[in-house]
């Protein structure tokens, strides 16, 4: 199956590698009001990614892709503190330490492609990076984990990449070049390697906590790029530092409140709600760039979305890991 948009700014790794793995039947009896609050937080969260995304591409252009992403792990680390110094031994006792290398290795990666895509093309092309990361683990799991995929959702990939192929060849603006077959590639090398990160957090979720699994990561990408920092340093002014500081927290406010509407409903009622991300990008997009994406990009982004909500609302085939 697929599921809604995964992404590389995550602080829940439990509820994240739920989402992809599994789309859980929702009770009849449900209450409206969990329903209608979980609805509120996703599309909060949504709005809080695409101004993570929007601060990623404001930054690049005083600070170096290698200071954003140690500065954004490193402040994503802050709410997970008081978890680290009562669980340090629960940390240290990993039984999955080369899974861990695996989501670090292709999660960073993933990280410097996204960041490097917003930097060079328009906010939304760039969230193409990670809307389409979905649909590649169905494809994965066929080839690492054996899972055989429906015929759904091998429909709904190849729609999928009709609309990311319309997406990522025509214009986001009228009067701007076509985004180049090169940059192209590397943004759906990015959503491949975001798809291999998200199915390993479904190889750890059985035997490690969701926060161990959030901290490793943090923390191998915090020393990865802290070697690295000192041959990328910039001078960042104190206004640029703040920003990083809010870029780190942003992305642990989004992610809770996506872990809290994710509480609230189940995917397959909600996780449609997730596809908000791409009107919220291209609304900053137009807001700070004056970025009017065209008529036919719309088109195709339309088709992405509606490939997801296929899957989301039809394919009930669980991945088991």
């Amino acid at each position: 199956m697929l599921a809604p948009r995964c992404r590389i700014l995550d602080n829940s790794a439990i509820i994240e590698s739920s989402r992809f793995l599994t789309l859980p039947r929702l009770s009849t009896h449900m209450n409206n009001k969990p329903l209608l609050i979980g609805i509120i937080l996703v599309l909060a969260s949504e709005l809080t990614f695409a101004l993570v995304g929007a601060l990623i591409k404001h930054l690049s252009e005083d600070a170096s892709a290698v200071q954003i992403v140690f500065f954004r792990n490193l402040f994503a680390l802050v709410p997970l503190i008081p978890w680290l110094t009562s669980n340090r031994r629960v940390l240290f006792k990993t039984p999955n330490l080369r899974f861990h290398y695996l989501r670090a290795t292709t999660g960073i990666i993933a990280m410097f492609i996204y960041t490097y895509a917003l930097s060079h093309t328009s906010l939304v092309n760039g969230a193409m990076t990670l809307m389409l990361a979905p649909f590649f683990i169905p494809l994965i799991a066929y080839f690492w984990l054996g899972q055989v995929q429906s015929r759904l959702t091998i429909s709904c990939i190849i729609l999928g990449f009709i609309g990311a192929t319309i997406c990522l060849t025509t214009k986001t603006q009228i009067d701007a070049p076509p985004l180049h077959w090169g940059l192209a590639a590397l943004i759906l090398f990015g959503a491949v390697l975001i798809a291999i990160s998200k199915t390993t957090i479904s190889k750890m979720v059985g035997s490690e906590p969701s926060k161990a699994i959030v901290a490793y990561f943090s923390l191998i990408s915090i020393v990865v790029c802290g070697v690295m920092l000192p041959f990328s340093w910039q001078s960042i002014s104190p206004i640029t530092f703040l920003l990083l500081v809010l870029l780190g927290i942003t992305s642990s406010i989004g992610q809770l409140m996506m872990t809290s509407a994710f509480r609230k409903a189940g995917a397959s009622t909600i996780g449609m709600f997730s596809y908000s991300s791409i009107l919220f990008a291209a609304m900053l997009g137009a807001l700070w760039w004056n970025e009017y994406p065209s008529v036919v990009w719309f088109l195709g982004a339309g088709i992405v979305v509606l490939a997801g909500f296929l899957a989301i609302k039809y394919n009930r085939t669980p991945y088991r890991v």
